[in-house]
């Protein structure tokens, strides 16, 4: 052992000075391939008949949830099983997008923003300051560049408070654009705030006010990720002293949001290095749309294209 090491010591430097990589010389051939073992046993016909019904009839499902779902039904079925099948059969192959989504994905993209200021998010978000308690941080983003308007901080999230945010953000886009030419779009979920008359009555005249489906977070997906990055890159780093203190740390923050930080999802159209809100929203840079938007921009394209192979098919038969 000791020998073959004092020899391997030696080795290494000369291969060094000829230039052979130590990992080519000390390479062995590969041992003799396996033999092949016992041959699978075929899938069972009846019970392959089923799996293959269940799968025609829930297109939508994959091969792990159809196994529960026939199992459920009282089939014996493994996983495993349910797997071969689906790969015997050609099952596994990547899922196309039906005409219904397609139609979906295209009513869709008419509701996307392509400016400044034609649909903004409002949302409200926790802040415990020591001493202090709970305090709300109501927020108001435009959607298009993800300039933040407003971040006001406030002790209750009432209607009044939250009013008093969208006022702050409407002076920002007019300090910045001057008087806003057409009415915004104001998506928000359905806090007591949002739906309480006061509120209404305040935006009436301003904005056309549009609301989440009810315990869907996800629809409100762009400021709920900012609240993420508010936390993580601002409130999850200090301990305000006081709410004036943590109005002036917030301040700062949407400053270094807006005008520093670089936001992924603000491309630019001819390549390049991400741009700021402040890139997009003040100084009118072009940006790319988001891979899930230019989906959204061909669907409707893809929409025609199907409806005119259907209406080749039907004119043939």
């Amino acid at each position: 052992m000791i020998e073959a090491e004092r020899e391997s010591a030696r080795l290494k430097p000369l291969l060094r000075v000829l230039g052979v990589a130590a990992s080519s010389w000390y390479h062995r051939p590969a041992a003799e391939p396996k033999r092949p073992g016992p041959a699978r046993k075929p899938l069972d016909e009846a019970l392959k008949a089923t799996v293959v019904d269940f799968a025609t009839k829930n297109p939508w499902w994959g091969y792990k949830r159809l196994a529960i779902v026939l199992r459920r039904a009282g089939h014996l079925v493994s996983k495993k099983f349910v797997h071969a099948v689906f790969k015997a059969e050609g099952l596994m192959q990547k899922r196309r997008a039906t005409k219904a989504e397609l139609y979906q994905s295209a009513k869709l993209f008419e509701l996307l923003p392509t400016r400044p200021n034609a649909l903004w998010q409002a949302d409200v978000t926790y802040i415990h300051i020591p001493g202090y308690g709970w305090w709300y941080a109501v927020t108001v983003i435009d959607y298009f560049s993800r300039y933040l308007l407003a971040c006001h901080l406030t002790a209750s999230y009432s209607a009044p408070e939250v009013s008093a945010a969208i006022e702050l953000a409407i002076k920002e886009a007019e300090r910045l654009h001057g008087p806003l030419e057409r009415t915004p779009f104001l998506v928000t979920d359905n806090g007591s705030c949002f739906l309480a008359r006061r509120f209404q009555s305040a935006i009436k005249d301003k904005f056309r006010h549009v609301r989440t489906r009810y315990r869907t977070p996800q629809q409100l997906g762009l400021l709920e990720r900012f609240h993420q990055t508010l936390k993580r890159e601002e409130v999850y780093w200090q301990l305000y002293d006081n709410p004036q203190d943590s109005r002036e740390k917030l301040d700062a923050f949407r400053q270094r949001y807006n005008d520093v930080r670089p936001h992924w999802a603000l491309e630019p159209a001819d390549g390049g290095d991400a741009l700021t809100p402040t890139d997009v929203y003040v100084k009118q840079a072009s940006i790319k749309l988001p891979k899930w938007q230019g989906w959204a921009k061909g669907a409707k394209k893809k929409l025609d294209e199907a409806m005119q192979q259907d209406a080749e098919l039907r004119r043939a038969a």
